[in-house]
């Protein structure tokens, strides 16, 4: 099935092909094979547990929630932070998504559409800016999203 927003990219091409006269063609220069710099660009984090890129926060660029699109800002600005944090809406529990880590949240659609993953991402991001180490970052944010009973990540509260 055709997503509505696929649907409307093709009505929205063709109309135009349909109403200009086809322009000559162009060779269109090939791709440049991916280089170690540009595949770790993916989420710019070779130690990361987490290897898959982040989207695209451009991709929730016309969402009235702006925190959307900071999550995966944030997401693409910090990864190894993100990657040493565990998600408390306990996604990495969950038989349906087993994600690694907070990072992994943000390979897909799933933070946008979870008030915790965005919550912790921008804790940490705010924690970050203000100079605080990975350790006392991940330490904060576990501290302030872990629910009772939930062992900390790395030997923390």
């Amino acid at each position: 099935m055709i997503q509505p927003t696929a649907l409307a990219l093709l009505v929205s091409l063709s109309s135009g092909v349909v109403a200009s006269a086809p322009a000559p063609k162009t060779p269109t220069p090939a791709k440049a094979a991916p280089t170690p710099a540009s595949a770790a660009a993916g989420n710019g984090c070779k130690t990361c547990k987490e290897q898959r890129p982040t989207l695209d926060p451009q991709r929730f660029a016309k969402l009235p929630e702006r925190e959307v699109q900071a999550g995966y800002e944030i997401a693409r600005k910090i990864p190894a932070t993100l990657d040493r944090i565990h998600c408390f809406c306990e996604c990495a529990e969950s038989p349906m998504f087993r994600h690694k880590t907070l990072l992994t949240c943000f390979t897909d659609l799933h933070a946008a559409g979870c008030g915790i993953c965005l919550s912790e991402a921008r804790l940490a991001y705010d924690l970050k800016s203000r100079g605080l180490s990975d350790d006392e970052v991940v330490n904060t944010v576990e501290s302030v999203h872990k629910t009772d009973g939930h062992p900390a990540t790395h030997g923390g509260n």
